[in-house]
């Protein structure tokens, strides 16, 4: 039994480190999900749900590092002088990802815009806030300590494409969609998790996949367009032309058009190729020597 969980190192095996850790998280994140809907509905509005769920992540994150004495900035958490640039570069590479998607779409004649109602504006600035949330939760999630142990395990490119197929499996999909629709919703959400991880692997730091996540979910939400299935108020609303879904995507959002499939497609290439630069030596992920080498062939 020594073998199956204790490797030649005499340390646990990263497979159980990576299920310790989504067992915790999970647990923790529904305990502070659950105590916040037992707490008084004028209260409620302080403590968001998602800045719950980024605080259900970030604690066996930090239980983690301390049982192994290492810290939270060895799982990318590092405050440098280049988390800042980085967080902006990816939020600005993410709008623009959104950008490029959506004009893709419109010159296929399939969505014009209308002005939403008075009132959005504000609504667009709450909702920095919510997305900004969701992306520090589901990047500590998908590419902190668990990703991180995958890669020590499995290495960069199997951990790359397996927290990919879980990050698309973890998102919802309407029992109202096509099979057409879902499956490119579901490659193209695949994609973007392989986008997000090269992200990391590049850099050795989360501010850029937390970037580029929350500028492509504000962005798309501000245009009206709805962000994995879920509905938004933006300063534009989308007016669909009856163009097949698969390509304009729908309700479900610009994530289910066959047109964010050949732009995240090319950045994922992109990032390959990149050989990447690295903030600091990270002696927690120890990445093997070709992890900057392409990991999808």
């Amino acid at each position: 039994m020594k073998s199956l969980f204790i490797n030649a190192e005499k340390q646990v095996r990263n497979g159980w480190k990576v299920l310790g850790y989504l067992v915790m998280t999970t647990l923790c994140v529904f305990g502070l999900v659950i105590s916040r809907r037992a707490l008084p509905a004028g209260v409620r509005p302080f403590l968001p749900e998602p800045f719950l769920a980024f605080l259900g992540a970030i604690i066996p994150s930090w239980i983690c590092a301390r049982l192994e004495r290492t810290s939270l900035a060895d799982q990318g958490f590092a405050l440098h002088r280049r988390v800042g640039r980085d967080f902006g570069l990816g939020a600005v590479g993410g709008a623009l990802l959104v950008g490029l998607v959506a004009f893709g779409v419109w010159l296929l004649d399939g969505f014009h815009f209308v002005r939403a109602p008075e009132g959005a504006a504000l609504s667009i600035v709450k909702s920095a806030w919510t997305m900004l949330a969701v992306a520090l939760f589901e990047e500590t999630f998908f590419h902190g300590y668990a990703f991180q142990r995958a890669i020590r395990g499995l290495g960069p490119r199997w951990a790359l494409l397996l927290f990919s197929l879980f990050f698309a499996l973890a998102h919802p999909f309407g029992e109202d969609m096509q099979g057409t629709v879902k499956l490119v919703a579901l490659l193209n959400i695949f994609l973007a998790g392989c986008m997000l991880g090269f992200c990391y692997l590049r850099t050795g730091s989360l501010a850029l996949p937390v970037g580029v996540h929350f500028g492509w979910n504000w962005v798309l939400g501000s245009l009206g367009f709805g962000v994995s299935g879920n509905a938004s108020k933006g300063l534009w609303m989308p007016v669909f032309h009856g163009k097949p879904i698969w390509l304009t995507g729908g309700d479900y959002g610009l994530e289910a058009s066959a047109v964010s499939v050949g732009v995240i497609g090319l950045v994922v290439v992109g990032l390959a190729l990149w050989k990447g630069s690295r903030a600091q030596p990270d002696a927690s992920v120890r990445v093997p020597p070709d992890a900057s080498t392409p990991a999808v062939a």
